[in-house]
């Protein structure tokens, strides 16, 4: 993708290709976007799709939310908070592939760059994440969001079999999670403690959930465990400069700005002036795909927090028919979701 990078791009989001060069010859014949990175992961197709689908539910869930036409009070929320919260977590799984394949591609840049002195070592391209890593990580995220679809079905009225079984799955899924399992998170021992605490007791709570009688005491007993595992995953992405997926990735966009750079210093004698303006232009889209990634991360960052909020004040409105408090924490989760989602189609798009 121009200036971010989308593996899917259609024909008019084409980049110009890019003449590949080495000082002994020419260069394997490329495309801009391998070169800068971002994320393979939404295709322009899907995002739209995607798109229309977040504004619709996130709308009709706060629209319930407000009203309480048809669902009690405390239902009608559960349900906004759901749909937001399930949003949230879709977001946070897309940050993680984002920071792989960038990753990715700034190994791919420097070994193009830096061929003529080192060669080709196969070997040096590893994901950032792991597998291993990447598993837990999206086993944390989705027991969070069928405990969000545990809120919806919960509140309602409606046989929940189906829900049974895939709650069961993912329940069980996180109740064997040990410490060991969160040493590639980039946090500390005390809060790999409180990981498993947390995962184990999200996954508890999917294996035996009860129906809607039980809506206040889930809300109380699960608050913690949601405050602690938001928590988690925001000091997991940490901050640019900071340890954490966030300083990573951001690290990930300077090797590919110093292997593009060095390109051009190395082989600018060997290209002519309109292969050397096409290199030069890489620059500055890479420089803003960082600028784009690192505020899509802190947009990641920043909406856990506003579900861990709008969870606490959900909470708190067990017995009141009007949550004015709840609704701005929900309208803060819903705008903090819409946002990731924003900067994740500009990355795929921007030109």
């Amino acid at each position: 993708m121009k200036g971010g990078a989308c593996a899917f791009p259609g024909p008019k989001n084409e980049a110009p290709a890019v003449q590949v060069r080495n000082s002994q010859g020419p260069r394997i014949q490329t495309n801009a976007d391998s070169v800068m990175g971002g994320m393979t992961l939404i295709a322009r197709k899907s995002s739209s799709y995607r798109l229309l689908w977040f504004r619709t539910v996130a709308v009709s869930g706060l629209v319930a939310a407000l009203s309480g036409c048809v669902l009690s009070p405390l239902a009608s929320r559960t349900a906004a908070f759901s749909t937001a919260a399930t949003a949230t977590v879709t977001q946070t799984q897309n940050a993680y592939q984002l920071v792989n394949q960038a990753y990715s591609d700034a190994q791919m840049a420097t070994l193009v760059a830096t061929y003529d002195t080192s060669g080709f070592d196969a070997t040096k391209i590893k994901p950032f994440l792991p597998d291993k890593d990447l598993e837990v990580r999206t086993e944390v995220l989705a027991g969070l969001k069928q405990y969000a679809t545990m809120l919806a079905e919960v509140s309602g009225d409606k046989p929940i079999t189906d829900l049974e079984t895939q709650a069961a799955a993912a329940g069980n899924g996180l109740v064997k999670l040990e410490q060991d399992d969160f040493k590639g998170f980039k946090i500390d021992d005390r809060e790999k403690n409180l990981a498993v605490t947390a995962v184990v007791a999200i996954g508890g709570m999917l294996i035996e959930h009860e129906r809607a009688r039980a809506l206040p005491g889930i809300l109380d007993k699960m608050n913690k465990p949601i405050q602690d595992i938001c928590a988690i995953l925001q000091s997991d992405i940490g901050t640019v400069g900071k340890p954490g997926l966030a300083s990573a990735l951001h690290r990930a966009y300077d090797s590919q700005i110093a292997a593009q750079q060095k390109f051009i210093d190395d082989n600018g004698v060997h290209l002519s002036a309109a292969e050397k303006r096409t290199e030069i232009e890489v620059l500055p889209k890479l420089v803003q795909a960082q600028r784009q990634s690192d505020q899509a991360l802190a947009a990641t960052s920043n909406s856990l927090a506003a579900l861990a909020a709008a969870h606490a004040a959900l909470a708190a409105t067990k017995s009141q028919k009007d949550a004015p408090a709840f609704k701005l924490k929900l309208s803060e989760l819903v705008e903090n979701a819409q946002l990731i989602n924003n900067f994740y189609l500009s990355l795929c798009t921007k030109k």
